[in-house]
């Protein structure tokens, strides 16, 4: 059977496959663009997207091979197993996604789906090149022959799909496609359409035609081979012998290939360059010493370095005598440009620390909201204060699992190898999940209320008059505003509210298992901590190992409350298989004898965080402690 009866039977199939295809694929994009498709969206959109968009390109693939059958289609081996394969992949991942998308089945997923393509791809890469083999071979048998004109019916290759196939190869294989109706649309393949514009002028492999003064060609005049011999106007050439024009059409697709500048032309453009830069260096030889032009520079570089009056604060340069309202101005100035600083090193992912110094940036203007709320005007700094805190939140889901899996590392680096694969199901489930809260976390940072967050708490921080603190009430009275009367009050004030727990911390304590007064305690720690942080330029010296003292018992208080957290959710881990809060089922009976080893592991950090608590404790009370404390705060008088 002729392959033009294969083209005829398989054409409607084709055609339908590949509008299908088109269709499959388009609706795909609509719907990410409707849905507003994003790595936090939800597990159906995500699906259904994915699903139309490969069912798509399977479609297109498999309508652009059967248009380019030449034989059975049960012989198209290559063809029937490409799409078998994709097939495959598209049904595990529809039918895994999202509950059961974990290795192996992922693996499974993708390489069949990609084998299935890459097949379909190879199959259209033969037959695209078996038959412009053919046809060659039947240009080259036809030139043979005087110019007897060719009655045998010709394959058409000028359907959309051929054309489309050709295209596609075209530019992976980086070579040139010329469809029939740009090199011969007539049944006589000897008849030549010849134009006399050099961009659009054709030439064939084996022969071109040169034009002398004594005979032009019109854009719409036919040539013949046959007539090409007989008249003399004509010269019959090898192409070796004159070099071929660059086309506008291969400058534009190669542009290796480009029209070079002459050198005279170059070094006319180097003369005015040369001669521009000596302008230059005049003008400014006579400008006067203070440019005016300073100004518009520095515009310039805030522009090129967004919120460049917040990133190069290198302290908060808090005076005494500085109100309690324009100190937290200041200290909330110079962590929103530490956070600013540290944002895009936090979306690249490279050093999980500048995650961490991000989020110790965002949680710092939190405590200093908290800790001066009594002096700051709260109608005007709730918005602000509830971005804060969305921030903190968001950068702190991702960085506890950071944590976590820092400190799995550092278990692991002191086992055997066997313990490593035991507790990989641990690991495993907590990279997906660190995935997908990072994936909202770049979201979150790309959004476009973060942006507008940003900008609006700059201009709010810019503006000094909102920063503005009444000195006297109503009636009169004054009221303490200045760091140096109020600062002093407030440190006592919070030191007193530590001390207090040395009669609760008692060993029955120690029974509770969440140890819910020792996570109260690293709170107002921490903000005794911070606190001192916050003026330390104010204060004096020895702020710097009270600071030391109070960071021992934070970190110590810290890990108990890390340790007591992880134990709960490695027991979650235990009843429904995966990381979180999960609610359900429990999964199949199944063991993790690595996880049960590595929650006794901790149990044993927790008994010795808790043993070593009393030595971090009593460098807080300890006489000299409150000596040193004094002595901090009077330094204030004399800054």
């Amino acid at each position: 059977m002729s392959s033009n009866i294969f083209v005829r039977k398989y054409s409607l199939a084709a055609s339908l496959g590949f509008l299908a295809g088109l269709v499959s694929c388009m609706t795909g994009l609509l719907f990410a663009i409707v849905s507003r498709l994003n790595r936090g969206s939800g597990t159906e959109t995500i699906l259904v997207v994915c699903m139309l968009l490969a069912t798509g390109v399977v479609l297109i693939l498999s309508g652009i091979n059967a248009a380019g059958i030449r034989q059975k289609l049960s012989r198209s081996y290559s063809f029937l197993a490409g799409l078998l394969l994709s097939a495959t992949g598209l049904l595990v991942f529809m039918s895994s996604f999202p509950d059961n998308w974990v290795y192996p089945r992922v693996s499974y997923a993708i390489i069949a789906y990609s084998l299935g393509i890459f097949l379909l791809l190879i199959n259209i890469f033969v037959n695209y090149f078996l038959q412009a083999l053919g046809d060659s071979r039947r240009q080259e048998e036809k030139y043979q022959k005087d110019s007897v004109p060719c009655t045998e019916p010709q394959h058409n290759d000028c359907s959309v799909l051929t054309t489309f196939a050709g295209i596609l190869m075209t530019n992976i294989t980086s070579g040139t496609y010329e469809p029939a109706f740009l090199t011969g649309t007539s049944d006589n393949e000897n008849t030549y359409m010849v134009s006399d514009t050099n961009s659009e002028e054709k030439r064939s492999e084996s022969i071109i035609m040169e034009f002398n003064e004594e005979k032009t060609i019109t854009e719409t005049e036919v040539v013949t081979a046959a007539d090409a011999v007989d008249d003399e106007n004509y010269k019959m050439c090898n192409v070796e012998e004159e070099p071929e024009e660059t086309t506008a059409l291969e400058t534009t697709q190669f542009p290796e290939i480009a029209e070079v500048i002459e050198p005279e032309i170059e070094k006319e453009i180097e003369d005015i360059e040369e001669t521009q830069e000596t302008e230059d260096e005049d003008k400014a030889d006579n400008q006067p010493e203070e440019d005016p032009s300073s100004n518009e520079k520095s515009d310039l570089k805030e522009l090129i370095v967004p919120y460049a009056e917040f990133r190069s604060l290198k302290k908060t340069n808090i005076k005494s005598d500085d109100t309690m309202r324009e100190a937290a101005r200041k200290i909330l100035m110079y962590h929103f440009g530490q956070m600013l600083e540290h944002e895009r090193g936090t979306k690249i992912g490279r050093d999980i620390e500048e995650l961490h110094d991000m989020r110790v940036a965002a949680m710092r203007m939190r405590s200093i909201v908290e800790v001066l709320e009594d002096y700051l005007n709260m109608k005007d700094m709730t918005p602000y204060y509830k971005g804060v805190k969305s921030i903190r939140k968001t950068l702190g889901t991702v960085r506890d699992l950071d944590v976590f899996l820092e400190k799995i590392d550092h278990y692991l680096t002191a086992q055997p190898l066997e313990r490593a694969l035991e507790i990989e199901p641990l690991t495993d489930s907590l990279l997906i999940e660190r995935a997908k809260h990072r994936g909202n976390m770049l979201v979150y940072l790309d959004d476009s209320p973060y942006n507008k967050f940003k900008k609006n708490f700059a201009d709010y921080l810019n503006t000094k008059k909102s920063w503005k603190m009444k000195s006297a009430k109503k009636n009169g009275e004054p009221i303490p505003a200045r760091v140096v009367d109020v600062l002093p009050v407030l440190l006592y004030s919070q030191l007193a509210t530590v001390r207090a727990y040395g009669d609760v911390l008692t060993d029955d304590t120690k029974i509770d298992p969440y140890l819910e007064k020792y996570h109260q305690l690293r709170i107002d720690v921490k903000i005794l901590r911070y606190t001192i942080e916050f003026f330390k330029e104010v204060l004096g010296s020895e702020s710097k190992s009270i600071i030391k003292d109070l960071k021992g018992l934070q970190d110590n208080l810290g890990d108990m409350h890390d340790t007591v957290v992880a134990l709960e959710m490695l027991e979650n881990f235990e009843k429904y298989g995966v990381w979180g809060e999960a609610h359900g089922k429990k999964s199949s009976i199944r063991d993790y004898p690595g996880v049960d080893a590595y929650m006794e592991y901790r149990k044993k950090e927790l008994a010795s965080l808790l043993d070593s608590f009393p030595e971090a404790w009593s460098k807080v009370i300890d006489p000299d402690f409150s000596v040193r404390f004094s002595q901090a705060i009077a330094g204030i008088y004399n800054s």
